[in-house]
């Protein structure tokens, strides 16, 4: 008989409970863990920073990165209680970004969730590395910012679609620009304006499950692999289980990671 891991009631991380912690805690796998070559694949969710565990995964083997980069310094700075500053931030988008690039495969693309500060400087650093193909600007209702001083309330955020080459995939569909472009203008896609995403419907979200399953229906297959370099709860990795994709999330924050794990064994079938 397995020995409980607590035995005395303790405070949990919310959406976490005692029995939860019992169960998902001996589960956790760290970038130790990850042993995938390019003929064996290892989907799971792992206790990891973005950059180590991109290390681990072999050239050109992802389908679809989609990715909510953080600006905490816990995942960015190696020394506890360092300052970051826009050059450090700018030099670690570029690296992650460049390993990024090396395991998404030729037909591969990447969405990047980004707030209007940043959105400019994303877009520079995608260009440098991918082939971008639009913005979208949805409206995000988490993040409504109320103007220190009078002046337009923001309730918008963008995601850049960016891909490797011209021949990728789109629209439950393999694409290649030059051979399908007189289809694409006879047979327009939808708008990137996407302002009709609902709000979380549950309090474990950070962003609505409707984001992310259009963005899988739209750039991805079934049983494709799928790659969500900071999961924070699991949005993601819910949204691609729950769509059959194949699925590899990196977390540094372990509360988060726990949470995710039981949000997408619950949820994910």
């Amino acid at each position: 008989m397995n020995k409980s891991l607590f035995s005395n009631p303790l405070e949990t991380s919310p959406g976490l409970t005692i029995d939860d912690l019992n169960k998902y805690l001996p589960a956790i796998h760290t970038v130790e863990d990850m042993t995938m070559t390019a003929e064996e694949m290892q989907e799971g969710l792992f206790l990891a920073k973005c950059l180590d565990g991109l290390k681990q995964i072999p050239d050109q083997s992802i389908d679809l990165i989609i990715a909510d980069p953080p600006e905490d310094t816990g995942e960015i700075l190696d020394k506890q209680n360092s300052q970051l500053t826009l050059q450090d931030y700018y030099k670690w988008n570029t690296r992650w970004l460049t390993e990024a690039h090396r395991t998404l495969k030729n037909t591969g693309g990447i969405y990047l969730l980004t707030n209007w500060q940043y959105s400019s400087m994303y877009h520079g650093l995608l260009n440098n590395h991918f082939r971008i193909r639009s913005r979208i600007t949805w409206r995000d209702h988490l993040t409504r910012e109320k103007p220190r001083i009078p002046t337009w309330t923001n309730e918008a955020a963008d995601i850049w679609f960016a891909t490797k080459s011209d021949d990728f995939q789109f629209n439950q569909k393999a694409v290649s620009v030059e051979a399908d472009r007189q289809d694409l203008l006879n047979n327009p896609v939808g708008s990137n304006l996407w302002m009709d995403i609902p709000g979380i419907l549950d309090e474990n979200e950070k962003k609505p499950q409707e984001l992310f399953m259009r963005i899988l229906q739209t750039s991805s297959f079934k049983l494709n692999w799928v790659l969500d370099p900071f999961m924070g709860t699991g949005d993601v990795g819910l949204a691609a289980k729950q769509s059959g994709r194949r699925f590899i999330g990196f977390e540094t924050n372990k509360d988060n990671l726990l949470l995710s794990m039981k949000r997408i064994d619950q949820k994910g079938e």
